[in-house]
């Protein structure tokens, strides 16, 4: 069984290896397969039912988590990547799945009241072509 606080974002260090950012509570990655609908009629028989006929379009793969902001290092630098729109490369480790490593988009939201914790919501887009290791 997989815990929910294994699925991790990495930001690349610049010299090949991958630092884990800070997240507290929440992490998800979307897979998101735009469809692209190529039905089309029959031209003997155009009164005919027509069948639903897809292919894939667009895809897009999107991290996004949620918690306190912890201040280290590279959560400061993943900040940067957000405030200076810099594209880093990232890596998303969905355990019992898989790594995917690409270049991300960076936003970020910051949040809190007057009693509680700094709140941090990270949300990351990956952009051009990234690679995929499947989990042994």
């Amino acid at each position: 069984m997989a815990l929910g606080r294994q699925l991790t974002l990495a930001r690349s260090d610049g010299a090949g290896a991958f630092v884990l950012a800070c997240i507290t509570e929440q992490r998800s990655l979307e897979i998101n397969n735009e469809e692209i609908d190529i039905t089309k009629p029959s031209c003997t028989d155009p009164g005919s039912k027509l069948t639903l006929a897809l292919m894939y379009g667009i895809q897009s793969i999107r991290f996004s988590g949620q918690g306190a902001f912890v201040d280290t290092v590279t959560m400061k630098a993943v900040t940067a990547d957000a405030v200076n729109q810099v594209i880093t490369e990232y890596q998303v480790t969905v355990p019992g799945v898989g790594t995917f490593e690409g270049d991300m988009l960076v936003s970020m939201t910051f949040s809190g009241d007057k009693t509680n914790e700094l709140q941090a919501d990270i949300r990351c887009a990956m952009t051009g072509a990234l690679t995929f290791v499947p989990a042994v």
